[in-house]
Parts: C-alpha cells; structure tokens; sequence
C-alpha cells in the first residue's frame, strides 16, 4: 500500500512540476539544475528520514529505466541546436572535446584516489567506477546556461558561445558511459567480444532503430502515430540494450540524434516531446537523491571531494582553451571556467544508471560524485557566468529582474513563445501606411498657450 501511495505522490509531484517548474525553469523561476528535488529525494530516502525503504526503490527500477532513456532521446533531439538554430561544426566539435577532456581528467584523479582510499576496491571496478565518475562530471547542463540567459537577458557573442557549448557537450559524458558499461558484459563471460565492439553495438542499436523511426514517420506528421512510434520504439531500444547489460542511455540518445538527422519533421517532433522533459525528470531526480548512501563506504566521500576538485581545476583549465580558441571569449577573465561548473539532469541521469546498473560500491559512488558536482555547480556556475555575461557588456547593469511583459507573440514556426515589448501609441500612430495613407489624427496638437490674465475689479465683483 505505502508503494501505491509514494507512486501516486511522483506521479502528482511530475504533474504539479510541469505548471510551476517546466513552463518557467527557463524564465528563472526555480533552481536551474533542480538540485532542489536531489535534496528532497536524500531527505525522503532511507538515509535520512526513512520514509522511503530500500525495498520501494527496487520496484521503480524498471520505471526509472524508461524515464532514464526517454529522458537521453529528447537530449538527442536537441543535439547541436540551439535557440540560434544549428551549432557550428567547429563549436560542436569543441564542446565534444571540451566534455571528453574534462571527464579525463576527472576519472583520471577517481582512478588514482580510488587506489589509495578504496584499495579493496579490483582494478576493473576501479575503472568502470572511473569511467562513471569521469561521465557524470564531465558535462554543461544547458538548463543552467539557458536560466541565465533568459533571467538577464544575455544577448552577445558570449551568450551565444556558452549556449552553443553547453548544447554540444553531452555527446562525450555519454560515450564514455557507453565505454563503461561495455566493461560489464566483456568480464561476465559468454561472449568474447571486446569492449570497443560492445560501445560500437550500443551504437548501432541507436542507428538502426532510428532510421526505423524515422521511416514509420513517414513524410505526413500525424501527433497520434507520432507518440505511438517513439514510444515503441525507444523501449525496443532501452529493452535491447538492458538485455546485453549495455548502456540504454547512450543508445537512446544515438537514436535522438539520428531522428533529427534524418527526419524532416524535427521541429515539430521537439516541439511534442520537450514539454515532457521537465515532468519526467523530477521523479528521477528524487529517485537519484532516494538512493543516496554517502557513509555506506569509508572512501565515497574523499571520492566525492577528490572527483569535485578535479572537476572545478578541469572546468577552470576548458576555459582557458575556450579563451584561446573562440574570438568571442578573448575578452574574458580566466574564471570563464566557473561559469560552465552547472551540470543536472544528464549527469544525475548518469549518476542514476550507474548505481541501478552497478548496484553497491561503485554505483553509489558514481551517483554520490554526481550529486555534489550538481549541488555544488548550482550555487557556483550561474553566479560566476552573470558576472561573466555583466563584465561583458552583454547584461544590462539597470536591473536584474526582467519587468513584466504585457504582450506575447509566437515564432513564425509556432514552437516557442517570446515576449514583446509594447509599442508606444504615438508611434503608432505616426507610422505611414502604403500608398501614402495616413492616420486620422497624426497631425500634432498644437503646443498649449498661456491664457491672459485678467485683472480683477477693485469692487470684488466676479
């Protein structure tokens, strides 16, 4: 009875989620990486309070594996586009190597730290538990960079540089997952696959069942046939992939991309999927935070410190490299770095699939350096990039509270909503109409005289 009640209190949480988060998380109303529902989840969990029990989480397994990979399909969607439209090659490719040196170094630092603070630890367990670490911080959540940007107002070269990393760098946290779960089937046996083919099965699997998407798609965009093929066959994707112990999140997010490759009805695919982001992401938020054990082991939490300090030196030297390269950034400060620290929903996505994927010591691991680089990101990185966008020039030092819009108009493809500023009356109606035509009452008024003054009779009369 206590798991209907805590599925029907998820289930009405997403709902609610949806109207006071989703609709405004961008408009920065809330807490942009949703670190928030992290928090509530390890105060619910059985850590904490204990009002959810070990037992419960396990039945929501399956359910968060759906979510996880329905949430890793709209990232796919959204690859290498941004509000702009598409990224560049040359910003895609920096932002993929941007996240992959940073999860380098991160899994780098884990692996050696490991060796010292959890020395009963195998060295393939040391790896995979490098790998995961190194995936789940190694990444720029877009939500953090997007809740600056429109909370400000960013608009400039910048803006438009950060945005378009942090919309191109989920590509390499999530490859060097796929590379770490195919360490699991190569060490259980049966097959004698090596690793390498594994990750390009993950692949593969992504590829064909998007170009199946995309052909049942077809040329006609029909919203209930639509839902029918991407819910089909994205758990045909996530089943194939959980069946060989494989990663579903990669395979998911390779099938995203290969939809909005190849599919000429992208946009009014994003525009049917992403209101769903948002309400499926907060209960796997508060499953993340649920499974939180931070003493479970003597090591997690030198682990966790040693992962986030790899992390802030790791950002902080990506955006010297990013002063470097892009013209736009030359004019920065060498804290550019701390501004990218934000990460969220694919890191604790990530963080989650390695601790239901690795149950006990290397998946708490992986999920509790997760959380601390998204808790700790969330009071850093947004500070530090409006004082970046500030110095910049690219944020109006008047006010930082937008004033409140009083119209609304839509983009001429209809799938986003933008505010417009009023216009004055008196331009109206100064505007010349075609052919010649003019407005009554365009002719200014004559400016207002001063009226004589009378004298008034010495008798008091009127």
């Amino acid at each position: 009875m206590n798991e209907v009640w805590l599925l029907m209190g998820l289930l009405l949480l997403s709902y609610i989620g949806s109207f006071l988060v989703g609709g405004h998380a961008l408009r920065g109303y809330g807490l942009p990486s949703g670190s928030e529902f992290v928090v509530l989840g390890f105060a619910l969990g059985p850590f904490a309070l204990g009002l959810v029990e070990r037992s419960t989480l396990s039945m929501f397994e399956p359910v968060a594996d759906v979510a996880l990979g329905w949430l890793a399909l709209v990232v796919g969607l959204g690859f290498g586009f941004s509000k702009e439209g598409r990224v560049g090659p040359a910003r895609l490719a920096l932002g993929v190597g941007l996240s992959l040196g940073v999860g380098a170094v991160v899994g780098i630092a884990v692996w050696v730290a490991s060796g010292i603070f959890a020395s009963e630890l195998g060295a393939r367990e040391r790896t995979v538990l490098a790998l995961g670490v190194g995936a789940a911080c190694g990444e720029t959540t877009r939500h953090a960079v997007a809740w600056v940007v429109e909370r400000y107002r960013a608009r400039g070269q910048l803006a438009s540089l950060i945005d378009d990393l942090a919309d191109s760098d989920d590509l390499g946290p999530l490859l060097i997952m796929g590379v770490a779960f195919a360490l699991a089937p190569a060490a259980e046996g049966g097959l004698s696959i090596p690793v390498y083919v594994w990750t390009a099965i993950t692949i593969g699997i992504g590829v064909a069942l998007g170009l199946i998407a995309v052909v049942l798609l077809g040329s006609d965009f029909r919203l209930i046939q639509s839902w029918g093929v991407l819910l089909g066959t994205s758990l045909l994707t996530i089943g194939t992939t959980a069946r060989f112990g494989l990663s579903p999140l990669l395979a998911t997010f390779v099938m995203g991309v290969t939809i909005a490759g190849g599919s000429q009805h992208r946009g009014e695919i994003v525009a049917m999927v992403a209101p769903t982001e948002r309400p499926v992401l907060l209960p796997v938020l508060l499953l993340a935070g649920a499974h939180l054990r931070p003493l479970e082991a003597p090591y997690l939490l030198p682990l966790a410190c040693v992962a986030l300090a790899a992390r802030v030196l790791a950002k902080v030297g990506a955006g010297l490299v990013v002063r470097r390269v892009c013209p736009a950034a030359g004019a920065t400060t060498a804290t550019l770095g701390l501004g990218m620290l934000s990460c969220g929903a694919v890191a604790m996505s990530m963080g989650l699939g390695f601790s239901l994927r690795f149950p006990g010591k290397v998946g708490d691991a992986v999920l509790l350096c997760a959380a601390v680089a998204t808790v700790f990101g969330e009071f850093v990185g947004p500070v530090s990039l409006r004082s970046l966008l500030r110095k910049a020039g690219e944020i109006a030092a008047v006010s930082e509270v937008p004033p409140r819009p009083s119209r609304w108009s839509a983009s001429p493809d209809g799938a986003r909503i933008s505010e417009v500023s009023p216009i004055p009356a008196a331009d109206v109606l100064a505007t010349p109409l075609p052919g010649g035509v003019s407005l009554p009452g365009t002719t200014p008024l004559p400016a207002p005289q001063k009226l004589p003054t009378i004298p008034r009779p010495e008798d008091g009369s009127p």
